[in-house]
């Protein structure tokens, strides 16, 4: 079996996550993307027991009724805080960090910002 690398892995695991409730990008969004939608950052950090990932998730949205985009924020935190995974030689648990509000330069785009901590273990 070909197991993927760590980053790789989670990667794949968040994109599988999120796309239900909003389709997800990783660092950049098509241009022509539909809102609402997502686009993702993973940072990795460095401790001898586990790995450790940063999760950014900025969802847009155009619409000028911040309803669905904060659906989507309450809909995301459920789903991803508190999170455990086994499998494929990984175990891995979310948490939730934070939201906050990102003002965009084209104004009349909103942006809420989730953040998450996740605890990776490879075995």
């Amino acid at each position: 079996m070909n197991k993927d690398k760590p980053r790789i892995f989670i990667r794949k695991e968040i994109k599988e996550t999120i796309d239900p409730i909003v389709h997800n990008y990783f660092l950049n969004a098509h241009p022509d993307s539909e809102f609402p939608y997502s686009v993702s950052d993973l940072k990795e950090g460095n401790d001898e027991v586990y790995i450790p990932y940063y999760l950014e998730i900025e969802i847009m949205d155009a619409d000028n009724d911040t309803t669905e985009i904060e659906q989507i924020c309450d809909g995301l935190k459920s789903l991803l805080d508190r999170k455990r995974e086994v499998k494929d030689n990984y175990a891995y648990v979310i948490f939730f960090e934070g939201c906050s509000t990102k003002i965009d330069e084209e104004r009349f785009i909103k942006v809420r910002v989730l953040t998450f901590e996740i605890k990776m273990y490879e075995y």
